[in-house]
């Protein structure tokens, strides 16, 4: 009963607010014009930090990797905006989306559907030209409750731009998930695929014997991730299914935006279009 009533919409809707007042009342000890968090638009003294919860699990359950330093994009330093609540990751995303907005024509409109979303909807407000959806397979606060192994409510080519980050480490047919990405995205669309990738690991580590909790903190990072990612693997997954994959980081976006935006210097955006075959 309990467990149910913690899925409800009300629940959620609960958590929310809650959140979202504790927040505001520490924002004083936060604001500043050292940073600018490129979701919300806010000026920071600082970013707040990641402090015990998921880097003491990983140290915890002893995570071969290391720490959460080990992560590609993953700054312990400036995890999260306190305004907000967008990790480091979600302003990476943001930094990029804001560029290609720039480009987008106001007059048209462009479907951008985000799974499992976050800290990154405050964003979209701001283009009355985004039609957003949000998607996720058990939540009760999205748009679209779907199976990204099995998207038939989506047409063929209807999407302009699709959000999948830190989705498909948990999904056991993985493939079937980035073909149908591949489905839906239209011919001059654009996705953004993320995934925790570990510095320096190329090869995907996926092994049915673990299964247990214990084992997966231990090897994958997070007690409900199927696989840890190797880099090379999986941008060779997706481009097995069809798409172009390019890795942007700071070479791509500057360094003073990675600085002003809280993101490390090793962090990678992996951005998919559909290629020309």
């Amino acid at each position: 009963m309990l467990a149910k009533f913690k899925s409800s919409v009300q629940y959620k809707a609960f958590r929310r607010w809650n959140k979202s007042v504790r927040r505001r009342l520490d924002l004083l000890n936060y604001l500043g014009r050292s940073y600018r968090c490129p979701v919300c638009l806010t000026g920071l003294r600082t970013f707040k930090p990641a402090r015990g919860g998921f880097p003491d699990e990983l140290k915890r359950y002893g995570f071969i990797y290391g720490s959460a330093a080990a992560y590609e994009t993953f700054n312990l330093d400036a995890v999260s905006c306190r305004a907000c609540d967008a990790t480091d990751r979600e302003r990476l995303t943001a930094l990029y989306l804001l560029e290609m907005f720039g480009g987008f024509d106001p007059r048209r409109r462009y479907r951008l559907i985000e799974f499992a979303p976050a800290g990154l909807p405050i964003l979209f407000k701001r283009y009355p030209f985004i039609e957003y959806r949000s998607a996720d397979l058990y939540r009760g606060d999205v748009d679209d409750n779907v199976d990204i192994t099995d998207m038939r409510i989506y047409a063929d080519r209807s999407v302009d731009v699709f959000l999948c980050s830190h989705v498909l480490e948990h999904v056991s047919e993985d493939r079937k998930a980035m073909l149908e990405l591949y489905r839906i995205l239209k011919p001059d669309g654009f996705g953004v695929a993320l995934v925790p990738l570990v510095s320096n690991v190329d090869e995907t580590h996926e092994d049915p014997a673990i299964d247990t909790p214990e084992l997966r903190w231990k090897y994958y990072g997070l007690d409900d991730h199927v696989r840890q990612y190797g880099k090379r693997d999986f941008v060779n997954r997706l481009i097995s299914v069809g798409f172009k994959v390019d890795q942007l980081g700071i070479n791509h976006f500057g360094r003073a935006a990675f600085k002003d935006a809280g993101i490390t210097e090793k962090s990678v955006l992996y951005v998919v279009r559909r290629s020309a075959r």
